[in-house]
């Protein structure tokens, strides 16, 4: 009886452990939306200069793309690829934002 005991008492601690895990998860999940959120709304309201600075940056990554390809993009393909670029420098920016923030308020390294 006590052997059998023993293994319900340690399955029950082992279904404990990973709902804990899976909450642990659940908040990270929920806490990187909400600060990529911010992150978003940041970089929108109030850091003009670094849009800008991007949108610079994705007209000269067009200009390479063009030089080392030696193909040339008619506006319509220039202005897509630039978008392109924009969009997922937009989407590191934010993610950066999350995982600073995570990381200032937990005190610990993130590495996904």
């Amino acid at each position: 009886m006590k052997g059998a005991e023993k293994e319900k008492k340690e399955q029950m601690e082992k279904e404990q452990m990973e709902r804990k895990q899976q909450n642990e998860e659940y908040n990270f999940e929920s806490t990187i939306r909400e600060y990529l959120k911010q992150g978003r709304e940041k970089l929108i309201k109030d850091l003009t200069g670094t849009r800008e600075a991007i949108r610079l940056i994705a007209n000269d990554r067009t200009r390479d793309f063009m030089l080392v390809t030696d193909r040339g993009l008619n506006k319509e393909e220039r202005d897509y690829l630039i978008e392109i670029i924009i969009s997922s420098m937009y989407q590191t920016f934010c993610y950066g934002y999350g995982i600073g923030k995570i990381e200032g308020s937990t005190n610990n390294r993130i590495f996904l």
